[in-house]
């Protein structure tokens, strides 16, 4: 992908411009995916963020036909900015693990890539067995295979944003561009409520967006903090 245009004649975010060369993988299932990709989105240090389906055995699930897979968040992140212990302590806040699961589909899963990352999740869930004195329904599964969720899925608050929507769609005709533009993951994450609105101020202009959608943006983070609307959860539940 050339860095600086992407099929257009229009530039491609900064914030996308400045991936690292080393990126690192983190695969959670977290009861379901929206709100999730919204959270970790959020997160400095988290480059990418996609959702989709994974634990399962069927080949090329789809939202309609998951077979026993479970609803799935993948992240691309930087090492040197956020560690694989930090995510799992933000993974551990963002569920109730004495919860025993409902469905296949909502089950919380942490899928190691590594050897590190198993033994750092391991110890992480044996901690919050002693934590809590319960049972911990959160699994821990060698990861085998992610599959990418339906378009519709993906960046799921900032597509019920049509304006700023239509901005992306221009820089990033190719819906593999959009999925991993970082930019489309930060106001993915501030159009739900993760993020306040200074820090929205202090790094807007790293998006790429019109002045039209830098208003529209930053209106909105403005009346989610005004009326509190903070944390906002998208899941069917």
């Amino acid at each position: 992908m050339n860095l600086h245009k992407v099929k257009t004649d229009v530039e491609v975010p900064p914030i996308d411009r400045m991936v690292p060369q080393h990126l690192e993988v983190a695969t959670f299932a977290l009861g379901c995916f929206w709100s999730p990709e919204a959270m970790f989105g959020s997160i400095e240090g988290v480059v990418r963020t996609r959702v989709g389906y994974s634990g399962g055995v069927i080949t090329d699930p789809t939202y309609h036909n998951l077979g026993n897979h479970s609803e799935t968040l993948q992240i691309e992140y930087d090492p040197e900015k956020i560690t694989f212990k930090q995510l799992l302590a933000i993974f551990w806040k963002h569920h109730d693990p004495a919860k025993e699961p409902w469905s296949q589909q909502y089950k919380p899963i942490i899928f190691f890539h590594n050897e590190l990352q198993q033994e750092l999740a391991g110890a992480s869930k044996q901690a919050k067995e002693r934590q809590l004195n319960t049972t911990v329904y959160t699994e821990i599964l060698p990861f085998k295979k992610f599959y990418l969720a339906e378009d519709y899925h993906q960046k799921y608050r900032l597509r019920h944003e049509p304006d700023l929507m239509r901005g992306f769609t221009l820089i990033y005709p190719d819906m593999k561009d959009f999925v991993n533009s970082t930019a489309a993951s930060r106001i993915n994450g501030y159009l739900s409520g993760y993020g306040t609105l200074a820090e929205l101020e202090a790094e807007i202009s790293q998006f790429g967006l019109s002045d039209e959608h830098k208003k529209r943006l930053l209106s909105i983070v403005k009346d989610l903090e005004t009326q509190g609307q903070t944390r906002k959860k998208y899941c069917p539940f």
